[in-house]
């Protein structure tokens, strides 16, 4: 199978790249910047096309010519989310291709309403654009917290208590909000490539759908007893406050703020939804796939930065 990889540049194109590669598929990236790529990664490419923009039709044509499969890794900003995803899957319908994964890689944002949480409103407005318009049914994957990001691993995003997330890997403090026992939904980016992967070699990839994946399931009491197992340093746990003043002080961050600079508030609502249990994803569909879940513990070790 020859499959294009849009954004595969960033942090889970490229270990989209090594999951296909290791399956034995073909893999075409189209990025701005492929020379991000190191020459390993390239010289196991089937081809590279350079873009100009995500806009950039000629090149988009390009990509999708003759591949079996079309998946979209764009980073999490609005432009992409959109235009960016609908641009690529219009591209897959002038070439033909049915396999077509939506960049997603989130919580469940199916069953929210429009500005019930910002940074999905744009996921939300494509699913509806596209089943109105289009005749392929996109595949649609959710890991809840990629644990990079929950752990704000320098490159991988900005969720660290300077932007109202939970950890800071300098100081070593969680930011704790409610009593610590809520469960958070966590998966790592290696194995929300292999669970892609998985998904998109199926006979059943051009019917598309929804997918709940996850690598594990923990209170953040219990992440943090890890890590001070695991890398023998003592957390500061500074406590915030309940669930319900999390409630108020995020209601009058958004009230303070604008919907089109919704960052210096939005860090707040990812924290309120995931404790409130808004996002926890009911049936797994893990056991319908042959990927083996990276252990916390393990992705500890692997990552001494933190």
């Amino acid at each position: 199978m020859l499959v294009l990889i849009a954004g595969a540049t960033g942090n889970l194109g490229q270990k989209l790249i090594d999951s296909l590669i290791s399956r034995g598929h073909h893999v075409r990236v189209l990025a701005r910047n492929p020379s991000k790529l190191d020459p390993a990664r390239l010289a196991k490419l089937e081809g590279v096309v350079q873009s100009a923009n995500y806009y950039d039709i000629a090149a988009l044509d390009r990509g999708c010519a003759g591949v079996d499969a079309v998946i979209c890794a764009y980073y999490a900003v609005p432009e992409l989310q959109l235009e960016g995803n609908l641009l690529l899957l219009r591209a897959a319908e002038r070439a033909g291709v049915r396999t077509f994964v939506a960049a997603t890689w989130n919580f469940d944002w199916r069953n929210m309403a429009l500005g019930q949480h910002e940074s999905y409103d744009a996921y939300l407005a494509f699913r509806n654009h596209v089943e109105l318009s289009s005749d392929i049914k996109p595949i649609y994957i959710f890991t809840a917290a990629l644990v990079e990001v929950l752990f704000a691993l320098p490159g991988h995003g900005y969720f660290s208590p300077e932007n109202h997330g939970l950890w800071d890997p300098a100081a070593k403090t969680l930011d704790l909000w409610g009593t610590g026992d809520e469960v958070w939904q966590w998966t790592t980016e290696k194995d929300a490539a292999e669970f892609t992967a998985a998904i998109v070699e199926r006979e059943d990839a051009s019917q598309g759908g929804f997918w709940s994946v996850c690598s594990g399931e923990n209170t953040l009491m219990e992440i943090v007893a890890l890590y001070e197992k695991v890398k023998g340093i003592k957390v500061d746990i500074r406590r915030k406050g309940t669930v319900e003043q999390l409630r108020e002080v995020a209601l009058e961050a958004r009230k303070q703020g604008t919907r089109r600079n919704y960052l210096p508030y939005i860090g707040y609502f990812y924290q309120l939804f995931a404790l409130k249990g808004t996002w926890v994803m009911g049936e797994l569909d893990n056991a319908k796939l042959d990927v083996e879940v990276t252990p916390l513990e393990k992705f500890l070790v692997d990552n001494p930065e933190l």
